[in-house]
């Protein structure tokens, strides 16, 4: 690469919270225990009545205060110097593929080896597709986003411009996927990346992307919407 990456070395651990409070986690987590729950769950009509009305007082509770500004799936400084941790987990906090603030993340974890982002999930029946098997979509989606994610540690992040996935073999739920993901070059602005994922030493998919860095008038527009002037802007 012609560019060095803007991190010599990891950033220390992370809050055990992502820097969102203690509680923040323990009910991202308590929810995606529930989309799981609901998925599958074999229980009777009283049980499910029951169920649904402690779920509509959860919702009248969380709704009663929303955060308001431009939504986004990290914490992001200046698009031109990057993030101030090479921890995906950090800096994609409320992402939905490894945030661990978001609920409707499955059970994926990134981190950095050098240039490259490995990885692993373990999705459950809230991700299934065919019998058995990950949803195709769900795939796309978790390269979409391990892809992007080796743009952003090597200092040079940026929209998705094309993502072209190819599906070797069926990817099962439940079981443990290996990922891996490395940038491929560039091209003025545009970026190139590939990854695979793997069960048992065996590729099932593989991606390419394109991807496109922001210009500075995205970004000027952005700090500059109303949105992002609110004072309870929400990453």
């Amino acid at each position: 690469m012609s560019e060095p990456p803007l991190w010599d070395a990891p950033s220390a651990t992370p809050s055990a919270d992502y820097g969102a409070g203690v509680e923040r986690l323990a009910i991202a987590g308590a929810a995606r225990r529930l989309l799981n729950a609901a998925r599958v769950t074999a229980a009777g009509d009283d049980a499910v009545s029951e169920a649904t009305d402690l779920i509509e007082q959860a919702a009248k509770l969380l709704e009663a205060e929303q955060m308001e500004g431009l939504h986004r799936h990290g914490v992001m400084g200046d698009l031109e110097t990057g993030f101030e941790s090479r921890d995906p987990m950090a800096f994609f906090p409320y992402s939905p593929i490894i945030g661990r603030l978001n609920p409707a993340s499955p059970p994926a974890e990134f981190w950095v080896e050098g240039v490259e982002v490995h990885g692993r999930m373990n999705l459950s029946a809230v991700y299934a597709g065919p019998p058995g098997l990950v949803h195709g979509g769900i795939i796309a989606m978790v390269f979409d986003e391990l892809l992007g994610v080796v743009n952003v540690v090597n200092g040079r992040g940026g929209y998705t411009g094309t993502l072209n996935v190819r599906y070797h073999r069926p990817t099962p739920l439940m079981e443990e996927i290996a990922l891996r993901a490395w940038p491929s070059g560039g091209e003025g602005r545009k970026l190139y990346a590939a990854g695979e994922m793997v069960y048992d030493g065996t590729v099932t998919a593989t991606a390419e992307g394109v991807f496109i860095r922001a210009n500075r008038q995205l970004v000027d527009d952005l700090k500059n919407s109303p949105e992002s002037a609110s004072p309870k802007e929400n990453p």
